[in-house]
């Protein structure tokens, strides 16, 4: 294995353990009824913050062109903004290893959409992979034990809002990131854009509130900033280094340490059909990324 691959395998490991957290931060700030809105702006900004402080070591100016700029607020919107807020909204209601699972659906959801705008051709490895991901969450909202109150089952539909816009930002990622752009500052640049589209909803809606006078909410704010910082660099990182197939491969990081960080910090032991809809997921992930990796154009880069 190349020293490039290497780098780029610890950078996927460091950004799944980063992304995975996220769900144990969401869920620390819902109890302490900090306002999600507030939420999102202070991870934005202090993410922003922190990847500049380590970028002014060695400055590069933004790319402010309206490609780059469309880049910056649509990737914030849709894979940071429009995610992290629908799962913490249902923070509360469903435990943090089932809303993991839900972005094992990424990559066939990102496939879907290519499919409709025929950016992508028909796989059928492709087509197993969803039906495999719907056969998951099925598992999780039909029988009854699936989880520790049934009547919570219905949270599982607003949490597919969050898959489905991390796959629409794999499509604007493709599309529209800025060219010889560094990973450094394609991150920073995309938190400060999240932060300026979160100012001015958060001040009007009167959530402007500040996040240190609570433990609990210093604590989950700090952290999802970090988590946030860290995700989106290894994020252009990793693709600039290995391509986006081997990104794909983030999500089996992602579910194992979010499943993780349930238990150990909430107590969370998912039940035989959670289980099962972990076996169907990791299943249907599996054949999406071997889908992508047979088909032409996969380079890369691509």
């Amino acid at each position: 294995m190349s020293p490039n691959i290497l780098f780029a395998t610890a950078l996927l490991l460091l950004g799944g353990a980063g992304y995975g957290s996220m769900f144990a931060a969401n869920k620390i700030v819902a109890d302490t009824g900090f306002p999600v809105l507030a939420y999102l702006f202070w991870q934005s900004l202090l993410g922003a913050v922190l990847v500049f402080g380590l970028h002014a070591l060695r400055w590069r100016r933004p790319n402010t062109s309206k490609r780059a700029i469309a880049h910056y607020v649509g990737s914030a919107s849709f894979g940071m903004l429009i995610p992290t807020g629908v799962l913490a909204l249902v923070a509360d209601e469903l435990p943090a290893s089932v809303l993991t699972l839900t972005m094992t659906l990424i990559p066939s959801l990102t496939y879907t959409f290519a499919f409709i705008l025929r950016v992508e051709r028909l796989r059928w490895l492709s087509l197993a992979a969803i039906l495999l991901g719907l056969g998951g969450v099925l598992l999780i909202v039909i029988p009854q034990g699936s989880l520790p109150d049934a009547s919570t089952a219905i949270w599982i539909l607003p949490a597919l809002i969050a898959p489905i816009s991390a796959a629409t930002n794999n499509l604007i990622v493709a599309t529209l990131r800025p060219p010889e752009a560094d990973s450094l500052t394609l991150g920073g640049s995309v938190l400060l854009g999240g932060a300026i589209v979160m100012l001015p909803i958060t001040a009007l809606s009167g959530d402007l509130v500040v996040f240190w006078q609570t433990p609990a909410a210093l604590t989950g704010v700090l952290w999802a900033a970090i988590a946030q910082a860290v995700g989106f660099f290894c994020l252009y990182e990793v693709i600039r280094r290995a391509g986006p197939v081997f990104f794909s491969q983030i999500s089996y990081v992602i579910v194992a340490c979010g499943i993780g960080w349930g238990f150990a910090l909430f107590g969370e032991r998912p039940s035989a059909w959670v289980w099962g809809a972990v076996a169907l997921m990791t299943m249907g992930l599996a054949l999406a990324n071997a889908a992508v990796a047979r088909s032409p154009g996969d380079a890369k880069g691509s």
